[in-house]
């Protein structure tokens, strides 16, 4: 039994109803107006038949009051001999449903998935059902039209509803293959002799296509190779690259480590040198100062030299003098003039007392202006040593002043040749990275074509050891450039025709 149940919703006269069939016959029997018709139509409209009796539009048989309407039909996909009607689904029931709409939208519907009519006519098919058949759903008025078929229309619907349809098409193939092998019986052994021939000429080729096949496979891993090789020849030169440009940059970092111990150095250098030109003025003052204290240290010495010079001659001239007029005072009071009046009584040794003392007090006079002039030389004496040893260290100043010079020249100039070759490692590995990016880009179009020719390929051969190869295999390709693919083709079909006339002719 195709349908296990019928269910009808919100369709013409129902609005829900569940009629289940049995195997076997069943009689839907009801006064007039009880819904027969509906039943039946319902299951036309179920199976997607075209003709509706009651019914312009689908729409119209919506039950009166309701925007959508359904009937479902349940197949029964139970097993038959161990298999069932439709083997892709595994259950025994199976639901077909129709939904009309009262916007004149309709649809199929199969186990819930919406079907399209051609899906529906697949599925029946398989239960070998035809709901355009008018012998599996007759309605009230195609009884005349049935009346009106001519007897080999009637046997085709009768055929189709029953399901032999399928055996009198088998029928009329066989009569018309027996019909062809008759015919064919005669020339069968001439056909097989030249097919042999044709066969031994298809067999030639075919060895040949065989031949060309395994080339052309080998060809193909070649050039797989060959995309793979030169995939790996430029991972090479890019893995290369990133080491020159990692040696540079280390290169640099070393480079600019000598830069920064060279401009410390050069920081020390010129903090001693400010530091021992402060120091050199520091002493360039104390000698000026020194050069003014010596410079005054002299004139005093000159000036206590001439006093004391003149000093000396006028002590000396006059103790001369002194001692001559003592003489004269002495001859005086030895023979007096008695005619004087007035004579005078001159002492002599008190004036000769008087002038010792007063001598005597120039003499200690002159003793402190050389005892000062003593004082003033060696202070001179001093000043000169200081001098010395200052012009000393302002020599020793000015040749390390001088040293330190030199060597901060030199740290410059080091220093600029550091950074010149910083300069040009920098430049060079900018001229690396654009090289490697340029190396980038095309390793990633090697890639590409490379997977398009199919997997990655270990290899440990160069480019160029492949193309040889490749040329190699080209040579015999060539000499086989008349050999096409139909050769296979041709020689399976003649070999295959050959075995069946040479099967025939037994």
């Amino acid at each position: 039994m195709l349908i296990s149940e019928i269910i009808l919703e919100n369709f013409m006269s129902y609005e829900y109803a569940r009629i289940p069939l049995k195997s076997g016959v069943n009689v839907i029997c009801g006064p007039n107006g009880a819904g027969k018709s509906s039943i039946l139509l319902g299951i036309s409209v179920a199976l997607g038949q075209s003709y509706t009796e009651r019914s312009k539009k689908l729409c119209d048989l919506i039950r009166w009051g309701k925007d959508a309407g359904r009937v479902t039909l349940v197949l029964n996909n139970s097993k038959v001999k161990g298999k069932r009607p439709v083997p892709k689904i595994n259950r025994d029931q199976m639901y077909l449903t129709r939904v009309l709409r009262r916007d004149g939208k309709y649809w199929f519907e199969i186990d819930g998935a919406i079907a399209s009519r051609a899906e529906v006519l697949r599925l029946l098919s398989h239960f070998n059902v035809d709901p355009e058949n008018m012998l599996i759903i007759m309605h009230q008025d195609m009884i005349e039209q049935f009346i009106l078929l001519s007897p080999q229309e009637k046997l085709k619907l009768v055929e189709s509803a029953a399901g032999l349809e399928a055996y009198r098409r088998n029928v009329l193939e066989a009569q018309s293959k027996l019909s062809h092998i008759i015919s064919q019986e005669e020339s069968l052994k001439k056909m097989l002799e030249s097919a042999e021939q044709t066969l031994n000429y298809w067999r030639e080729q075919y060895d040949r296509y065989q031949e060309k096949k395994q080339l052309i496979l080998k060809r193909r891993f070649l050039e797989r190779e060959l995309a793979w090789a030169e995939v790996i020849r430029r991972e090479e030169e890019v893995e290369r690259l990133r080491r020159e440009v990692e040696a540079r940059k280390a290169e640099i970092n070393l480079l600019e480590s000598s830069i920064r111990e060279f401009e410390d150095k050069a920081a020390l250098l010129k903090e001693e040198t400010a530091s021992l030109k402060g120091r050199w003025r520091n002493l360039l003052e104390e000698i000026i100062s020194l050069e003014r204290e010596r410079a005054k240290y002299r004139i005093d010495l000159s000036r206590d030299s001439e006093v004391l010079s003149s000093l000396e001659n006028f002590l000396v001239k006059e103790e001369r003098s002194l001692i001559n007029l003592v003489k004269s005072l002495s001859k005086v009071n030895a023979n007096p003039n008695p005619n004087s009046a007035h004579a005078l009584e001159i002492d002599p040794i008190r004036i000769a007392e008087t002038l010792e003392n007063w001598f005597s007090e120039i003499k200690n006079k002159i003793s402190e202006i050389k005892d000062l002039a003593e004082i003033s030389s060696i202070k001179l004496a001093d000043v000169e040593v200081k001098l010395l040893d200052f012009r000393d260290e302002m020599h020793k100043i000015e040749e390390r002043i001088e040293e330190l010079t030199n060597a901060f020249i030199d740290n410059r100039v080091n220093s600029a040749i550091l950074n010149y070759k910083r300069e040009r490692l920098l430049g060079e590995i900018e001229l690396l990275n654009k090289n490697l990016d340029s190396l980038l880009s095309g390793l990633g179009e090697a890639i590409k074509r490379a997977g398009e020719k199919g997997a990655r390929i270990a290899t440990t051969r160069s480019p160029s050891q492949i193309l040889e190869e490749i040329r190699v295999i080209d040579g015999p390709l060539l000499a086989m450039a008349d050999v096409s693919e139909d050769v296979e083709k041709m020689y399976e079909s003649y070999s295959k025709l050959y075995l069946e006339l040479k099967e025939k002719a037994r």
